[in-house]
């Protein structure tokens, strides 16, 4: 699927807050960005470049619990377990989520590689 500019849509969302919790709260600040594909439950995301909260980068997470409203979703690892940090640094700032999974189809798992483009 492209955009309507021609290009593929984008895959990276800002993070705007974490909290210390089971399972882990992500605020964005937007969770549909133009040109690109919206956060949904059940996908796969990768976290990046979080400044304080540094064990969450470079890990694969499901989305779930997403609030469109309040922009905020939970963690949970690919096994579908909460992601505790509880015992993370504390967040300070910054950070990126990018999407590697689209939505699952109805009745199937989260977190594969679905392409319903």
């Amino acid at each position: 699927m492209l955009s309507a500019v021609g290009f593929p849509p984008g895959t990276l969302y800002f993070i705007t807050g974490i909290t210390r919790d089971v399972p882990v709260t992500v605020t964005v600040s937007s969770v549909a960005e133009a040109y690109s594909f919206p956060i949904v439950d059940g996908q796969t995301v990768t976290v990046s470049k979080v400044v304080g909260m540094h064990q969450l980068n470079g890990n694969r997470y499901l989305v779930a619990n997403l609030d469109v409203v309040a922009k905020t979703f939970n963690l949970y690892t690919i096994q579908y377990k909460p992601v505790d940090t509880t015992n993370f640094t504390p967040y300070v700032s910054g950070g990126e989520i990018n999407i590697i999974s689209y939505e699952p189809p109805a009745g199937q798992p989260a977190g594969l590689m679905y392409n319903n483009q």
